[in-house]
């Protein structure tokens, strides 16, 4: 089975460039949603962390660094820009679900999910997990593909930041 590649799926991809805060990984096997960062220099986004409740888009990067599977930006504030996909209400993102194969069905439609971050520095992959005792759920499930383990997540409006 080819790799997976996650990102938009759905919508028309309106956006614009970004500028990152320092440090930033993002793991071609994980999800890229991002949040404004007003305060870091002068950095416009950060990965969200696990629990943040609002989310700006899901950012384009580029291809891992040499011998990993993760692309680190640079150690400086606002050095590096991408391009960023609105969360706009008609598009549609493919992120790597946390539950289990079994657990991934039609059960998950519908309901909200939290972002989550598993790993640390190049092993670091964001994922979406359904339902539990999730205190912010910035998105809500519309699909999934249980071979996958893969789950079809708008933003809710009520979770998106403005642009």
């Amino acid at each position: 089975m080819p790799e997976v590649r996650y990102g938009l799926v759905e919508g028309d991809g309106k956006g614009r460039e970004v500028r990152l805060a320092p440090n930033q990984y993002f793991h071609r096997k994980g999800g890229h949603f991002v949040q404004l960062r007003n305060n870091v220099k002068g950095a416009l986004a950060s990965l969200c962390a696990s629990g943040i409740g609002r989310v700006f888009g899901w950012v384009e990067s580029p291809k891992q660094a040499e011998g990993y599977d993760a692309w680190l930006s640079s150690a400086t504030a606002a050095t590096d820009k991408l391009f960023c996909i609105y969360a706009d209400p008609d598009n549609v993102f493919e992120i790597p679900a946390k539950e289990l194969k079994a657990s991934v069905n039609a059960s998950c439609i519908g309901k909200g999910a939290a972002l989550l971050l598993t790993g640390s520095t190049y092993t670091l992959i964001q994922k979406a997990q359904v339902g539990g005792a999730m205190t912010a759920s910035p998105v809500f499930v519309v699909d999934f593909d249980k071979d996958k383990r893969t789950l079809f997540v708008k933003v809710k409006q009520t979770k998106r930041q403005a642009n």
